[in-house]
């Protein structure tokens, strides 16, 4: 399944958007990355999207209080959304929640493209397969148990997305379980994953004894709990999501080249600027045939992106919701011009002390001769702040490099 379009119209903070996920008449993009300031609704498409591709069952653990997914003030909310098949074969689904509908209700509003959703389901849980993360994403130290064949399949994929405490799959007892099932063999693939996601650390063992998984370090071996926060949160979505497709794809030669759609909410929370730069090129490696919607506030992220993949949500002055799309792309310019352009929406690169001194320089520079003593004396505080900042014309670049460059940046302008 590739996902080819999303509608929102009154669903939580968006009033009414639209996003196109087709890179050409012919193909979908593989990587859509959103941007915007906090509640502008960043996480409610991906949850929209969740929603509207769950099917029956899973709605029932998604949904919760129906009437706080439609828009303060409105009656009604729709998600509608067209995807397509393997064999390349569109589908036209929708969801509508009326205020006041309880699950029921929504399901018999909502039968027919319940019933295209739900019918591929029974074929093979793995039609549509989708896979989706939240911005809390909690490593589990739980030993299985049948919490996951308990609950609907479907809907345990995504419910990181929609509550903060759900915990992911216990990665140690995962890993133990598949190489007391498989072996060496079974291990292999977590284990080449981890080793290419978390840079500077080795897969090195099973602790059978002790039932922890160890890693080599530069500090010697480690467990699994006892690293950083930082390489705990990516081992544990990266494993719960190498769970999740090779389960579902046990009976694959190559499971990580299914199809299918990984949403992920915050997809650079706790990694540092050197991860940050080669994440996209990781999942695309590793995951070739899915397709990856994801939310962040990096420009470190947003400038892996191509022409094309990436959006920005802002408020208008009437305060609605706006969906606005990159010009160019964002791979050809440098940080801080990234973060200089309407989707960031940055005044300056400089810190805001300096942009703060800045102001209070030319707000007294404009008082000319009319200077208190007062403001002389600031007046002298203030140039001495300035005084020892980076010169921007101090350039190691020659001079057709800068040429070139000023060319690149008139043809990149973005109008808004």
């Amino acid at each position: 399944m590739f996902l080819k379009e999303i509608k929102l119209a009154n669903f939580k903070c968006l009033s009414d958007i639209s996003l196109s996920f087709e890179k050409t008449k012919t193909t979908n993009r593989k990587w859509t990355l959103i941007l915007g300031e906090n509640g502008t609704g960043k996480s409610n498409v991906l949850k929209a999207i969740a929603l509207v591709t769950s099917g029956s069952n899973a709605l029932g653990e998604l949904l919760g209080n129906i009437d706080s997914w439609i828009k303060l003030g409105e009656t009604s909310c729709t998600i509608t959304a067209i995807i397509e098949t393997k064999k390349g074969e569109e589908r036209y689904i929708s969801l509508k929640f009326e205020r006041g509908d309880n699950l029921s209700k929504v399901i018999s509003n909502n039968k027919e493209s319940l019933y295209l959703i739900d019918s591929a389901i029974e074929n093979a849980n793995r039609n549509y397969f989708i896979v989706a993360y939240g911005a809390s994403r909690r490593l589990s130290n739980e030993v299985f148990s049948n919490f996951e064949k308990s609950r609907d399949a479907r809907s345990m994929n995504v419910r990181n997305l929609f509550d903060n405490s759900s915990t992911l799959n216990p990665l140690t007892a995962w890993i133990i379980e598949l190489d007391y099932r498989s072996g060496e063999e079974g291990i292999n693939l977590v284990k080449e994953a981890l080793h290419d996601f978390l840079p500077g650390i080795i897969f090195h063992s099973i602790d059978k004894d002790k039932k922890q998984v160890m890693f080599e370090t530069v500090d010697g071996l480690i467990s699994l709990d006892e690293l950083s926060d930082g390489y705990q949160n990516m081992a544990a979505w990266i494993g719960d999501l190498l769970f999740r497709v090779t389960e579902a794809f046990r009976n694959y030669s190559k499971p990580l080249e299914s199809r299918g759609l990984l949403l992920i909410d915050e997809l650079d929370l706790h990694l540092h600027p050197k991860w940050q730069r080669k994440l996209l090129d990781f999942i695309g490696n590793k995951l070739p045939n899915f397709q990856v919607v994801a939310t962040t506030h990096s420009p470190l992220t947003a400038q892996q992106a191509d022409t094309g993949e990436l959006f920005a949500l802002k408020r208008n002055d009437s305060n609605i919701v706006e969906i606005i799309p990159f010009i160019g792309s964002p791979k050809s310019l440098l940080i801080n011009q990234l973060l200089m352009t309407p989707v960031f929406g940055l005044e300056t690169d400089e810190s805001y002390e300096v942009q703060n001194v800045k102001k209070e320089y030319e707000a007294l520079k404009s008082k000319g001769n009319s200077l208190n003593e007062t403001e002389k004396k600031t007046m002298k505080i203030v140039k001495s702040k300035l005084k020892d900042l980076p010169q921007r014309n101090l350039q190691t670049s020659s001079s057709k490099e800068l040429e070139l460059l000023e060319k690149i940046e008139e043809k990149l302008k973005i109008k808004v």
